[in-house]
This record gives structure tokens, sequence and C-alpha cells, in this order.
């Protein structure tokens, strides 16, 4: 059940050269989130930025009543809430949207493919589809430009899952786009192996995964759109997406509608999406 709360920062952590991970404490958040849902958060009590701002909910620890945030300092409201010192209280919305549907099936192997910050949800999808079916199911493929655009490596290896790692410049891991890994694995699974796909990264990205994932017949392949967002409960249609079919369930393709990634995602199924 969503809500608005008052969170207090327990810590801020730069993880990686303008990545920071905040850790936050609100036992309603931490207890009710789902991987692949985000929080829209306060970042000021001024008017100056006004809107709040959206973050893929990173990780929980619903014992603790705790979860946390990963992002890219990019702009004036990450600024400000980098800078943010534990003890500091925070508006947040949610836990918003709708999250990745990771199936009933035991035999069923889980790819997680990363672009950059796009690993900040999906270790909380990790640890989802570990504690459900075992690590020894999931693959992560995680990649960046450079190697200091990798994040989250050594949580998901130290999970159990099996991780592969690219770098556009070679600088870690294979040299090339992480979609080329994609590929390789999808060439050498075993035969009728049932394969659901989730990813979230840069558009140009996740239109590949789509692409190859429609291609090699896998069982179900997500996406986690990042569309700009206002309000975050799909009053102010800023953040629509084209997605196939004149009504929800339609995927035809010979009509479209637009929806609001915020309310109907951020999470849709990849063969949903009208790329452009």
């Amino acid at each position: 059940m969503k809500g608005v709360y008052e969170c207090k920062i327990i810590e801020q952590n730069e993880v990686a050269p303008d990545y920071i991970r905040t850790v936050l404490e609100c036992p309603e958040i931490a207890r009710e989130a789902r991987a692949g849902q985000f929080v829209n958060v306060q970042v000021t009590r001024a008017s100056d930025p006004l809107l709040r701002r959206p973050f893929s909910i990173h990780e929980v620890t619903p014992e603790s009543g705790r979860f946390s945030l990963l992002y890219c300092v990019i702009g004036r409201g990450t600024q400000i809430m980098s800078i943010m010192r534990p003890g500091d209280f925070v508006s947040i919305v949610g836990p918003l949207g709708i999250g990745f549907d990771i199936g009933e099936s035991p035999e069923s192997e889980h790819v997680l493919i990363a672009g950059g910050c796009g690993a900040a949800p999906l270790l909380f999808l990790n640890d989802a589809i570990c504690d459900k079916f075992g690590c020894d199911k999931v693959t992560v493929l995680t990649g960046g430009h450079t190697k200091e655009d990798l994040l989250c490596e050594t949580e998901f290896r130290e999970s159990g899952a099996r991780v592969g790692v690219s770098t556009d410049d070679g600088s870690c891991g294979y040299h090339g786009f992480i979609t080329e890994l994609l590929q390789q694995h999808l060439a050498n699974r075993a035969p009728n192996t049932k394969t659901r796909i989730y990813s979230c990264g840069p558009h140009d990205m996740m239109r590949e995964v789509a692409r190859i994932s429609r291609e090699a017949g896998v069982e179900s392949c997500q996406v986690s759109l990042e569309n700009n967002m206002a309000c975050g409960i799909g009053v102010c249609m800023g953040c629509v997406q084209k997605i196939k079919g004149a009504t929800p369930g339609d995927k035809s393709g010979r009509e479209w509608r637009r929806t609001c990634v915020c309310k109907d995602g951020p999470v849709f199924n990849a063969e949903e999406i009208i790329w452009e």
C-alpha cells in the first residue's frame, strides 16, 4: 500500500565516482516494496526543485525496516540528495508502480541484464529470485562504458548468481556491448531451457535486449523503463509510452495506445513496447 512517509537517512556511501547509495529507514516501504517498484523523493523542503524525484528501490531489509536507493549524481535533485547527512529526514511517496513478475516455475533460468545504473532495481530483483528459486537459477550480465560504470558486481557475485561483465572500452571483462554477452549466453544454453529475461538501462540497450529475446524465443522478457516522470501517480501524463494494442491485453500490434510508465509500469513486457 503506497503512502507518504518521513524516512530517516541512515547511511550515505559513494560506491563509485558520482554514484551514491542512500540507506533509509521506513518500515512501511521496506515491508511493502516489490522488486521493480520505485519511490518519489522530495529532495528539499524549498520550492526549487519543485517536483519530487523518482528512484528505483535498490535493496530492502524488511527485518530492519530499511531500504536503499542507488543513483548517479547528474542534476540538481540528485546533487541535493547526495549531500544529505545521516539523521536527516526526507518525504517519500511509495512504493509506486508495477514490479517484475518472476513467475512460478522452479525450472526456469533467470537472466538479468543491467546497463550502468540500471543495476539499481536488479539487485532487489536478484535477491527476490534467489529467495524463491535459488541463486543457481540466476545469471547476471552487467555492463558499462568503463569499469567505473560497473555497479553491484560484488553484490551479485556474493549472492551466488553467475555474473558476466562487459565494458565498451574493454577496461573490464568482455570488450563490447552487454547485449553481445546476452547473445552468447542464449546461444550456449541447453536445448529446451525456459528463460526469463529482465533488463534495465539505456533505452537503446533495452530495445536490443527485446529484439534478441524475441528472436531467441525466450519465455518472457521484461524491461524497466526510465521515462522522465513528474507526479509518479499517472496524473500529469509526463511519462507516457506507446504500447501495442488499442486496449490492455491486445498485443496484435495493429493499433497502439499511450500508457503512463509511473502507474502502469515501470516494468513492461518488452513485446508490448513500441520502440522508437
